[in-house]
């Protein structure tokens, strides 16, 4: 009895004869193109040469510094397998779509009719295991289904035949469906950042808005977020997104972090009348290039070339008026806000972050990244604190002198260390935190606080702080 194709293709594949497999399941699927296995057999062929590829593009990845990108030939050698593949038209709820998503994870968005292909099955792709992240001793990497989700979104970014096919609204479903289903939580504010930039070329400026401001609350030293922001507002209101551009440039840690703000800053400085100031962003940017060794592009070259463009201005100069002009950025991030003092109680666990303490009704949790000092902080210092005044949060936290506090005092006498690991001074309780081996019984000062006593249902004083005197 003649062998089933579906078998002969598997049975030919499965020994190498990849070439063989193809020449004979070719004709034998243009023949049949209603018969299951017999398709779902050759889409493996397909894939097991989609894979040789890839194969390839990976081993020069490692000697290319990690890049991916297939060649022109790759591609069209890609195109034409994925061709076959969508001819094929396997139904969804299979291993075949998820198995291409997990050998093209590395390039996916170069990709432009592999992207299309897996928009279409998305809801069949992602297995319980694939919603969840990568835990290391490096923290969280992000699940396949947020990688995913954020290689469809660059391809759309940058690729027409991706953004004509899918539309924005596709796009945000995709988006809020990750939140929803998966488990990632480092790494959501990237998913936040690609909406953002993708609701921007839509033009739904004030959608994009609410996605940067919520990644810009957590990312207020950098650059590239009061830059995004500044994007929502260059059309509707030119002179807040100056005042945004301004503000991401007194934040650059790298030149060439500055290039898109320049860029964008620029223009907007010259119709204002700033003609100087967007000579001097100009000036600065060509500066960058030729400082890398880069050649300048084409739409820098379209700004020197600007009837209001002076090359004579020192860029030098323009550090003031972006001080200057930044002025009142924060409250576009966080309304009206208003400063009070607290005092460092203790240091969060995991070490990012600490309460700061008011007063006995109000502490605050405050992440390190808002503290604006070089050192790490340490209980029993004083902080003057930013607040939002609509929703209490910290904006920022930094040093200052020592003032009165309601609620917090300071100590000084002997410390009698319990055997369990406390002590007092002077009937203050002192938490075993603070104490430090052969201490008992010296002389020391303690800075305490009024906190609540859940075991006595009562406020009590206990030291944050203890230094031997």
């Amino acid at each position: 009895m003649e062998e089933q194709p579906s078998r002969k293709i598997s049975s030919l594949r499965k020994s190498g004869k990849l070439e063989e497999a193809w020449g004979y399941g070719c004709p034998a699927v243009q023949a049949s193109p209603n018969d299951v296995y017999l398709k779902k057999a050759f889409f493996w062929v397909c894939y097991d040469y989609l894979k040789k590829v890839q194969g390839v593009i990976k081993e020069r990845a490692q000697e290319n510094h990690g890049n991916f990108n297939p060649t022109s030939t790759e591609l069209s050698r890609i195109n034409f397998l994925l061709e076959w593949v969508i001819w094929l038209n396997i139904a969804p709820g299979g291993y075949e779509y998820r198995s291409l998503l997990l050998v093209f994870q590395q390039n996916l968005e170069s990709i432009p009719k592999l992207v299309l292909l897996l928009i279409r099955f998305r809801d069949d792709l992602f297995e319980d295991a694939d919603k969840v992240p990568y835990e290391s001793e490096k923290g969280e990497s992000a699940s396949l289904m947020l990688k995913f989700s954020r290689k469809v979104a660059k391809a759309w970014m940058e690729l027409q035949d991706v953004r004509k096919t899918i539309d924005i609204d596709q796009l945000v479903m995709m988006f809020d469906r990750v939140r929803k289903e998966g488990r990632d939580k480092q790494n959501l504010i990237w998913l936040d950042y690609d909406e953002a930039k993708c609701l921007i070329i839509s033009q739904r400026f004030e959608q994009a808005r609410d996605c940067v401001i919520s990644v810009l609350r957590k990312k207020q030293t950098e650059s590239w977020a009061w830059g995004a922001l500044a994007a929502t507002y260059q059309q509707e209101a030119p002179n807040v997104a100056v005042r945004l551009f301004s503000k991401g440039l007194c934040h650059v840690h790298d030149e060439k972090f500055a290039l898109p703000l320049l860029k964008g800053l620029a223009p907007l400085l010259a119709a204002s009348g700033n003609e100087a100031q967007a000579s001097m962003c100009v000036s600065r940017a060509v500066k960058c290039y030729e400082n890398n060794g880069w050649k300048i592009k084409a739409d820098v070259e379209k700004l020197t070339a600007q009837p209001w463009f002076d090359g004579d201005y020192n860029a030098s100069d323009l550090s003031e008026f972006l001080e200057s002009t930044s002025q009142g950025a924060m409250d576009l991030l966080h309304g009206p806000s208003e400063q009070c003092i607290a005092i460092i109680s203790n240091i969060h666990q995991s070490g990012k972050g600490f309460w700061a303490y008011r007063d006995r009704d109000r502490d605050y949790s405050v992440r390190l990244g808002l503290y604006k000092n070089k050192k790490q902080p340490n209980p029993g210092q004083y902080i003057l604190l930013t607040l939002s005044a609509d929703t209490n949060d910290v904006i920022t936290a930094e040093p200052c002198a020592v003032v009165a506090m309601d609620d917090v005092g300071s100590e000084e006498g002997e410390i009698d260390v319990n055997p369990k690991g406390y002590g007092f001074v002077n009937g203050i309780f002192v938490p075993p935190s603070l104490i430090t081996e052969g201490s008992n019984g010296q002389r020391v000062k303690i800075v305490k606080i009024l906190g609540f006593d859940k075991s006595k249902n009562r406020h009590s004083w206990k030291a944050i702080a203890l230094q031997l005197v």
